[in-house]
């Protein structure tokens, strides 16, 4: 356990620009009491209502962008470029913020989202996730083709070596589920949990290549899934399409061909999650996820054996330090040696500082490394100073 609990807020980096670095960082840190910004250079599609914010309090923001200067060279290796934000609106905007925070006695963590991504996907929709009709799902990127997990990889390469954080939180690095970043979704109808499993699957073409190369027809597969999925998207769901997704079920699906679908699958997603895990590690970050389950592996294709590079790990709140003791000793006993546990909180949630007070200390008392708050521009003046009120009480 690390002697210091660590308070590590959530940020986007044109809220401490459009406030002024000094401005935004002194909140950080006398506000607030937090140690580390936790800043994003790679993230998605939102709308935001940015209460402090001095020049746009409602922001529409981009479908996917990066908030710095990539270096190019490093992507050699892959069709695929960056977007920059318009935000990035002079040379140098990212390295005058990384400077501004080390200056003010800061730590920085880069939050870093991967395959979450409406630009990449639409912009190269042979790189996005495929369904099993083949169409190209434009909000999420495979992590099948050979350019995604070259452009996976340099962006992580570029990030890590160049600004130097001392951490990384992975944000979708995996096969997301079906609805995951739809927009304005027209789902009328019920959708059963079994087809929107099955919708979730990635059939990029790489992937069902990478299924052939294991002897496995992924060609005869999808079009399997297709043809079951179509007819029960056609007609009201029955009490018999209305079955959960559980094991016997996966294991058993298509004469067991669901299961060997995902093991392959995994293998090959899980490859390019250590990858990356090596990069960072290999630039001197720790790295900050959720932990990998048998059940999480499922919708995500992580195989558990990743919770091994993992020095932090993502939870909620504990609803007490008893409950939070056992988790976080279960969860320690997984990760990398010296890891610890960061509970996540919402002081948006909140309008005093007693409730947020509370989940911080039992946070302390559990045993947790610390907590993250979400988000710096997301919240309040007041809230600000509940986070600060919070950390002042342990």
């Amino acid at each position: 356990m690390p002697n210091k609990f660590l308070a590590s807020i959530y940020t986007y980096p044109w809220d401490l620009t459009d406030e002024g670095l000094d401005r935004s960082l002194n909140r950080i840190a006398d506000t607030a009491q937090c140690d580390e910004v936790m800043l994003t250079p790679s993230y998605h599609v939102s709308t935001y209502f940015l209460p402090h914010n001095p020049t746009r309090p409602i922001y529409y923001g981009e479908d996917g962008a990066v908030y710095f200067h990539p270096d190019y060279k490093r992507f050699a290796g892959t069709r695929i470029r960056p977007r920059v934000s318009d935000s990035v609106d002079q040379e140098g905007y990212f390295e005058r913020i990384v400077e501004a925070i080390d200056k003010r006695g800061l730590k920085l963590g880069t939050w870093i989202v991967y395959c979450y991504n409406h630009y990449l996907a639409r912009t190269y929709p042979e790189f996005a996730k495929h369904d099993a009709f083949g169409n190209p799902y434009l909000g999420q990127f495979s992590t099948a083709p050979p350019d995604a997990q070259e452009y996976i990889a340099a962006l992580t390469e570029n990030l890590v070596q160049a600004y130097k954080p001392v951490s990384v939180h992975v944000e979708s690095l995996s096969r997301l589920r079906w609805s995951y970043g739809q927009r304005n979704p027209k789902v009328l109808s019920e959708i059963s949990a079994r087809d929107q499993y099955l919708l979730g699957l990635d059939f990029n073409p790489a992937a069902v290549a990478y299924a052939g190369e294991k002897g496995f027809d992924g060609k005869k597969f999808q079009t399997d899934v297709a043809a079951w999925v179509r007819p029960r998207l056609a007609r009201l769901p029955t009490e018999d399409d209305r079955k959960p997704v559980n094991d016997d079920w996966i294991g058993s699906a298509f004469d067991g061909r669901l299961k060997q679908w995902l093991a392959i699958q995994s293998e090959r997603t899980t490859a390019l999650w250590v990858r990356v895990a090596k990069i960072i590690h290999g630039g001197g970050a720790t790295i900050q996820s959720v932990l990998a389950t048998s059940r999480s592996q499922q919708g995500t294709d992580i195989n558990p054996s990743t919770n091994k590079y993992l020095d932090r790990v993502t939870v909620g709140p504990f609803k007490s330090a008893e409950e939070g003791k056992g988790r976080v000793k279960e969860i320690e006993s997984a990760i990398n040696e010296d890891g610890i546990v960061m509970v996540s909180t919402q002081p948006g949630d909140f309008t005093e500082a007693a409730p947020l007070e509370a989940q911080v200390r039992i946070a302390k008392d559990s045993g947790a490394g610390g907590c993250n708050f979400y988000n710096y521009g997301l919240l309040r003046e007041e809230q600000l100073g509940f986070v600060g009120s919070a950390m002042k009480g342990v």
